[in-house]
């Protein structure tokens, strides 16, 4: 039971004093607001590759995504909380849900990625590394301005977001599978067109769960039993 309880334990205490001392940062312009929020992004991507160690069983995976969104909705409705843990996420000028999406995509591929190291651990890279460096080129090199429904991104952060994805996944494709390095660039270039499509055309932080779960299934339907 204890070792239960501190699992529940150990990534509150990872993820709130990270919020509070981002909320606390000052940013001047646009670049700094968004790599405060990508600071964030990245640093719970990285805390969540260590939860399948201690989220062992159904329960704690379910009441360790409960706690998240319950602590995620204080940040965003409680004014008290929001002011000292949530300026890092919700800036007057921004309205996005990330956050929800980004906790209910880790709580998915948590059930989903069961014994399967590579369909955990790519999807939460792409979305941690290849979004933050696409949200931070479209930021400082705003080119190529998009319409429809990737309205709002850039030509520049949608090519770094797959490039991004693509290095990430050959890495961990050929560091999970004794496979073709050829073989593991052609799913990798799957990968990071699918992915990047749908982060092109996810609005409001929906990115944060159609992108890990798109890399999810295009991983699956390759390597699944492999």
């Amino acid at each position: 039971m204890e070792s239960s309880l501190l699992a529940l334990v150990l990534p509150p205490l990872t993820l709130v004093p990270v919020m509070g001392l981002l909320s606390r940062a000052k940013s001047n312009n646009a670049v700094q607001a968004e790599l405060r929020r990508k600071a964030l992004h990245v640093s719970i991507g990285f805390m969540s590759l260590f939860l399948p160690l201690v989220l062992t069983e159904t329960w704690l995976i379910i009441a360790a995504c409960l706690l998240a969104f319950g602590w995620m909705l204080s940040v965003r409705h409680v004014a008290f909380i929001r002011s000292r843990f949530g300026r890092v996420l919700h800036d007057a000028d921004r309205r996005s849900h990330g956050e929800l999406y980004f906790t209910l995509s880790i709580g998915l591929l948590l059930f989903l990625a069961t014994d399967e190291p590579l369909l955990y651990i790519a999807p939460i890279l792409i979305l941690s590394i290849a979004d933050a460096v696409a949200a931070l080129v479209g930021k400082a090199f705003p080119m190529g301005r998009l319409g429809g429904p990737a309205r709002g991104k850039t030509l520049s952060g949608c090519a770094a977001f797959f490039l991004a994805a693509f290095v990430i996944s050959v890495a961990a494709i050929t560091a999970f599978l004794p496979i073709p390095l050829s073989a593991a660039i052609s799913v990798a270039f799957i990968v990071a067109s699918v992915t990047g499509a749908l982060e092109a055309v996810s609005t409001r932080g929906l990115d944060n769960l159609t992108v890990p779960i798109g890399a999810y299934v295009v991983l699956s339907l390759f390597f699944q039993g492999v």
